[in-house]
């Protein structure tokens, strides 16, 4: 019996002091390769509506089903996708409202609590 997957329970982002991202996936992924996977991953969700959870077979060749793996976990435990019926993946904005949250944390941190509401 297959064992059931894992997210992690913590993801580490790294956020550019100086100049602000481009892109989404510049402070997500590390690598080039991931962060196209990624988007070719979210268009094709945005394209389809759902992703199933055997149709990255189709997408990409065999030797890049090990970093599929790596980045639809990322994607998940972060909140880009979340897992639809029938273990499909949708879109999600998870990640909207972590980050929100957070920068609602700083506000009451700073005592700028008028700002929250």
């Amino acid at each position: 019996m297959p064992r059931k997957r894992r997210l992690p329970d913590v993801v580490s982002i790294k956020i550019p002091v100086y100049q602000p991202p481009d892109d989404v996936f510049d402070v997500v992924f590390e690598s080039e390769e991931a962060k196209n996977m990624a988007e070719e991953i979210i268009e094709y969700i945005k394209k389809n509506g759902r992703m199933g959870w055997d149709e990255y077979k189709e997408l990409f060749p065999p030797e890049k089903h090990y970093l599929y793996f790596r980045v639809i976990k990322r994607l998940e435990a972060l909140g880009f996708i979340s897992r639809g019926a029938y273990h499909t993946y949708i879109l999600s904005k998870k990640f909207c409202d972590r980050m929100e949250h957070l920068s609602k944390l700083w506000l009451f941190k700073i005592g700028k609590v008028e700002e929250i509401w």
